[in-house]
């Protein structure tokens, strides 16, 4: 006669572990990233068709991407310059239809960065070739370090540069208020400080 009790027990106790266990599996399927975003606040070195920024040199770069277009060297470079740079720039051969610009440094020849101008990509096409592991950072220009664009950037809520990131796989998708992406730039380091080193005071006699 005990034997109904006892497979009632086991019964009720078998219905409430399913139950917890379905509730568990539930809430980490619902739980924020949060390893994964702060993973990617570290930036790597970019890889662009086994260039890798920061370590291969023009010589690979003519290797992998030929001789380019034409040879250019920023327009604000000052003559006296210590990591002078030069750009090779090429019309196509991109992931994306497009120009090209390979930056080198002149004096030692590494490659420093690689960006390109895309033609008509949209920032949803853009995430859907390189995935969702990315995060969106905002940046402003440090203007008492500089005029206008030629001045540095620093990460800011509400600044008017929007950068679509993939920090661990050097990444950086620059894209504009309506979702066109701008450049796509391969790195091995941050885009901007993490903060203003101009005085809030200091901005605000810029902007006036």
């Amino acid at each position: 006669m005990e034997k109904p009790g006892i497979l009632c027990v086991l019964l009720i106790v078998l219905i409430a572990v399913t139950q917890c266990s379905s509730f568990a599996s539930h809430q980490q399927e619902h739980q924020p990233a949060t390893r994964t975003v702060q993973g990617n606040n570290r930036w790597r070195a970019g890889n662009y068709f086994g260039l890798t920024v920061g370590t291969s040199t023009h010589a690979d770069v003519l290797r992998v991407l030929g001789e380019p277009v034409r040879k250019d060297t920023p327009v604000d470079q000052a003559k006296d310059e210590p990591h002078p740079e030069v750009w090779y720039v090429y019309e196509g051969g991109g992931e994306f239809p497009g120009a090209l610009t390979v930056v080198i440094d002149k004096r030692s020849g590494v490659l420093l960065r690689v960006d390109l101008s895309p033609q008509n990509l949209s920032r949803d096409e853009a995430i859907k070739h390189f995935g969702k592991d990315y995060i969106v950072t905002r940046y402003d220009f440090d203007e008492c370090l500089g005029d206008e664009e030629s001045a540095p950037l620093y990460e800011s809520p509400n600044g008017s540069i929007i950068s679509v990131e993939y920090r661990t796989r050097g990444i950086a998708v620059a894209v504009d208020e309506t979702g066109r992406v701008n450049t796509i730039s391969y790195i091995s380091k941050p885009i901007g400080a993490r903060q203003s080193r101009c005085k809030s005071t200091d901005r605000a006699t810029t902007n006036n």
